[in-house]
């Protein structure tokens, strides 16, 4: 840290001087225009006029495989905001590679491929994460999840007969990393937070009840999934229609966990928490009771309750996040 000392100068101005380093760094001639800009947290930002010239940055990483990796490497280059990933190898990419590519730039918002090469391929981020404010990306995501929450809960009693993938959790996973790209943007450029309308903490808040609003749409997905395994199983009525309450209960205190979040209200948020502790003792029956029918009826039925029971301890650290959320919009 460099101290620099205010002055008056011409006797009424004040001015202080700026490091010669970063003159140079930024390229400041005698004359320049430089932008000052106050930052929510009463820091001032100062600017040069070439700063708003961005240069494209490009991520490039030899592919060591297929699959997992490769795909987890797309995704976080995209995540830091790159806005051009190559994937090189210094032999042919494989078909598995090629298509574990195309897979990430499926699920990926804004991302396309624009060249392709025998070995390398370049993808590029078409999508200004400003244009889709990080608010209306977790309202979109709980909507997406309450409607597979709605099909989870009609399969309990009425198992589908395909479980086939979800494009809605697709979604949902798509926009989940839209937030995070989003955070990360605002952790680089303080300036960015101020032109999403948020403080840093505001949006830590928001890319904590993305993540899990994104592990509930995976419990609701679970749900359906091993609901399927037991079409051919005849189960109680009646234990079949204590799980289905349980899973509305669980359903509706998440989404209510949600609206308490975007309302920023603790007291709710502190009322939605001891509800959802009171789901441990009805877990526990429920598991008991299921474990009497014995078979392999036993595991797909504590893996949907188990799912259900996941769903409300998520509703309970997203009304925990509410309330760092009502405190983090009271920082001056």
């Amino acid at each position: 840290m460099e101290l620099r000392k205010v002055q008056l100068t011409g006797g009424s101005s004040i001015t202080v001087t700026l490091p010669k380093a970063w003159i140079q760094k930024a390229r400041i001639s005698p004359g320049d225009v430089v932008s000052c800009s106050e930052q929510p947290d009463g820091t001032l930002a100062i600017r040069s006029h070439l700063q708003g010239e961005r240069a494209t940055q490009t991520y490039e990483f030899e592919a060591a495989g297929s699959g997992d990796a490769l795909f987890r490497q797309v995704v976080a280059a995209y995540l830091m905001g790159y806005d051009s990933i190559r994937v090189t190898s210094r032999r042919p990419l494989t078909p598995s590679m090629r298509a574990t590519v195309r897979s990430a730039v499926r699920r990926i918002m804004g991302l396309e491929i624009v060249d392709e090469q025998p070995m390398s391929i370049t993808m590029q981020d078409f999508l200004d994460p400003r244009e889709f404010q990080i608010e209306k990306a977790l309202r979109r995501m709980s909507i997406l999840t309450q409607s597979i929450q709605e099909e989870a809960a009609a399969a309990i009693r009425r198992p589908p007969a395909t479980a086939s993938p979800d494009d809605r959790d697709d979604e949902v996973d798509r926009l989940y990393w839209l937030v995070n790209k989003q955070f990360h943007a605002i952790l680089r450029d303080s300036t960015y937070a101020a032109k999403m309308g948020l403080n840093a903490s505001q949006a830590l808040n928001y890319l904590l009840a993305a993540r899990l609003v994104e592990r509930t749409a995976d419990h609701a997905e679970r749900i359906v999934r091993q609901a399927h395994q037991l079409t051919r199983t005849r189960l109680p009525d009646a234990l079949l229609e204590r799980i289905e309450k349980q899973a509305h209960r669980a359903f509706a205190g998440f989404q209510s966990s949600l609206q308490i979040f975007f309302k920023r209200n603790a007291a709710q948020a502190n009322e939605l928490i001891g509800e959802m502790e009171k789901f441990h003792a009805l877990q526990e029956r429920l598991l008991r009771d299921a474990g009497e029918l014995g078979g392999e009826t036993v595991a797909h039925l504590a893996f949907v309750i188990e799912s259900i029971g996941r769903t409300a301890a998520y509703a309970s650290d997203i009304g925990e996040v509410a309330i760092n959320h009502f405190v983090a919009g009271q920082a001056p």
